[in-house]
């Protein structure tokens, strides 16, 4: 009877850790020290409203099933103080002099089943939205404007996460043989065709930096110990490209925007402005872009384009 309540001690405080940690709060950060978002892939290619009601609709749908799932989460308690009220009735056997054990085995099959129910839940469990969702969704809501009537836009929003297997563009390894993994994220790729004829594409890239784990023998010991992965950081990057209408424009250099020059977050890289088409590439060493900062690049790149006399 002493390993059964023993048991029946382990299980109990199992249990409460467990509901207490399937309760909704804020997911701790990655291990780059990110928070981890709702993982999203949005394919841009319809009309600005289109898009923009469909994005709004996926993040209801999103707080609607999660909401649903909060309705659940007392059942596994309930299913607890049920299992409780079982193992007092062979409690209540015992002291009259039964032994018994039938109830306690039923409230353990209950403890199991509401211990796999809250674990449930708490998978059930989603992130927030990243701000990036948002900000992409207000960029084309202050685009939508200057787009050719009746054109749509067309690309992508990936936020399924920046270090995935499949974004690594290449691996490096070190004088040690230490393996660094390189990433590159098109987190965001847009092309619309502009009112004014110009064509305009857009992409924002994540480049990121990862040191996989390696072994490494101790000088002391001699013994060997298997190192942790580590982040090596990562940097943003802007490629503007504007195909200039040459019946409306003509370009010409800016000395407010030129190479080196800062402009918000970015720092431009490079300007090549052959054969009637502005290509830029602007870096910089924020990981979170702000969409006024990047719409601000694209307003600052419009300064090497002059309208041509009616």
């Amino acid at each position: 009877m002493v390993v059964i309540c023993g048991i029946i001690l382990v299980i109990v405080l199992l249990f409460f850790y467990l509901l207490n940690t399937a309760r909704k709060k804020t997911p701790p950060p990655s291990a780059t020290g990110k928070k981890d978002y709702t993982p999203v892939y949005v394919s841009i290619a319809d009309k600005p409203d289109s898009i923009m009601r469909g994005m709004d609709k996926f993040v209801a749908e999103v707080q609607k099933t999660e909401s649903a799932g909060d309705k659940w989460r007392w059942i596994p308690m309930l299913i607890f103080f049920v299992g409780v009220a079982l193992v007092s009735v062979d409690g209540l056997l015992f002291a009259f002099g039964y032994v018994s054990f039938i109830f306690t085995v039923g409230a353990l099959c209950l403890w199991v089943a509401a211990f796999i129910m809250a674990r449930s839940l708490r998978k059930s469990d989603s992130h927030d939205f990243s701000p990036r969702y948002f900000g992409t969704k207000k960029m084309l809501h202050t685009l939508r404007d200057d787009l050719k009537p009746g054109s749509t836009f067309l690309g992508h929003l990936d936020l399924t996460g920046p270090m995935l297997p499949t974004k690594v563009a290449r691996e490096t390894q070190d004088t040690q043989n230490r393996t660094t993994q390189h990433f590159s994220d098109s987190w965001l790729s847009l092309k619309a065709k502009l009112y004014d004829g110009n064509v305009l594409r857009v992409s924002a890239v994540q480049k990121s930096k990862k040191r996989k784990s390696y072994w490494k023998r101790s000088r002391i010991s001699g013994k060997s110990k298997l190192k942790p992965e580590k982040f090596k950081g990562s940097e943003q990057e802007l490629k503007v490209r504007i195909v200039v209408n040459p019946e409306a424009y003509e370009i010409k250099p800016n000395p407010n925007f030129k190479q080196g020059q800062n402009i918000g977050k970015y720092t431009v890289a490079e300007i090549n402005t052959d054969g009637g088409i502005i290509n830029i590439l602007a870096k910089s060493p924020f990981e979170d872009i702000e969409q006024e900062h990047i719409l601000g690049f694209i307003k600052s790149a419009y300064s090497l384009l002059q309208r041509k006399a009616a």
